[in-house]
């Protein structure tokens, strides 16, 4: 597939440049001709005028000859720069007459003419310039042209194939990290369906048993599905953050926000002997989706608890710059080793897989906070050291 998109990248290129090419040099051939075509009339009208060879025009630019015919169409008079035989100037005289035109293009035995007949109180008097000294300009151009035309697609095929391999890779990531998201988030929906089928069909065998008696059994029912609940809604956040959809943004309290999210978080850090230390700043105002940054501080202080042992600590600290908002969220948990930090932001990725599915995450959390993060076009970071800790910064 990525094949042919780079081959019709690379066609689409050489057809267009191709085309504007031909536009180019057809009107620099077209231009040309009529200006030499011009010259030449202007030349021969001169000469009709004058009724004299000119001995201003130089040869290399224009050969010529003129004859005087009377009003019986009889030559009575001629003058040269061409070695010409009369002959051949009778056979020419006759083609203009004949054709009753008063300018016009005639090939005879050995030349090849331009012709320019003007009437006089005698007859009238025909001039005749060689065409051959214009065919001798224009071919030199027309094989430059041709020339630089097909070094010129040459050039542009060459580029146009690197362009192509360098505007196709971005789509093609994209596309991979999209079937890779397809894939994980199938894999992700099969597990608690399957636990939940699984335990449905055991609900099943047991007829006779009451509600009450399997209550085990449907609470783990009514866990995989709201775990797969919770999952749906964070991917149904990601694909709308994905098309990009604009977020409505106001000003908000972000002080006060701190505080409601330290309330709500106190109890489950003392359940776990975990200090919850809030570093906040009074009345501070921010522009952006109060229920986003919630979100947002909400996922990282989660992560924060899950992976930070009772007897630990965790510090939510806001500080205050010019034009700059810092939130930052610091653990005394576990750690990040190096070769994770830098795809942990990555949707589905996960550093312990077994032991993030058994405390209930499913790799999203992050990839949400960069999303938000960067709906408010802000920065993420994370700072962190295995066994001494961890902290994002916002």
């Amino acid at each position: 597939m990525f094949r042919k998109l780079q081959l019709n990248f690379v066609m689409t290129s050489v057809v267009s440049i191709t085309f504007i090419l031909l536009v180019i040099f057809c009107g620099i051939f077209f231009s040309m001709k009529g200006m030499l075509n011009a010259q030449a009339y202007s030349i021969m009208d001169g000469i009709a005028r004058d009724e004299a060879l000119s001995p201003y025009y130089n040869p290399a630019v224009a050969r010529y000859f003129f004859i005087k015919v009377n009003k019986d169409g009889k030559i009575i008079g001629s003058s040269s720069d061409i070695t010409i035989s009369n002959e051949e100037m009778a056979e020419c005289k006759e083609t203009v007459l004949k054709r009753g035109v008063a300018n016009g293009y005639i090939v005879n035995r050995n030349f090849k003419f331009k012709f320019l007949k003007v009437s006089k109180d005698y007859g009238s008097i025909i001039v005749f310039i060689d065409c051959s000294v214009e065919q001798d300009t224009v071919k030199p151009f027309l094989i430059i042209c041709a020339s630089f035309g097909l070094l010129s697609l040459a050039l542009v095929f060459i580029i146009s194939f690197f362009l192509a391999n360098k505007a196709i890779r971005p789509i093609k990531t994209s596309w991979e990290k999209q079937s890779a998201f397809i894939a994980d988030a199938s894999h992700e929906l099969r597990t608690p369906l399957a636990v939940a089928t699984s335990t449905l069909e055991i609900v099943m065998e047991n007829e006779a048993e009451t509600v009450g008696s399997q209550g085990k059994w449907i609470g783990n029912v009514q866990n995989e599905l709201y775990r797969m609940n919770k999952l749906v809604d964070d991917l149904l956040f990601l694909a709308r953050a994905d098309a990009e959809d604009e977020m409505h943004k106001e000003f908000f309290d972000l002080s006060g926000l701190l505080n409601k999210i330290y309330d709500v978080f106190m109890p489950l850090t003392q359940k776990k002997g975990i200090k919850l230390i809030l570093d906040n700043k009074e009345n501070i105002t921010a522009y952006g989706n109060e229920f986003r940054i919630k979100q947002l501080i909400t996922i990282l202080l989660d992560n924060a608890i899950k992976y930070t042992n009772s007897g630990g600590e965790i510090e939510l600290k806001l500080e205050v710059g010019l034009n700059l908002l810092q939130l930052s969220v610091r653990d005394t948990g576990e750690g990040i080793a190096k070769e994770h930090i830098g795809k942990i932001f990555d949707r589905f990725y996960r550093v312990d897989k077994s032991r993030s599915r058994n405390l209930g995450g499913s790799g999203l959390g992050l990839a949400i906070a960069k999303c938000i993060v960067n709906e408010h076009k802000g920065t993420i970071n994370v700072v962190s050291e295995v066994s001494e800790g961890t902290e994002f910064i916002v």
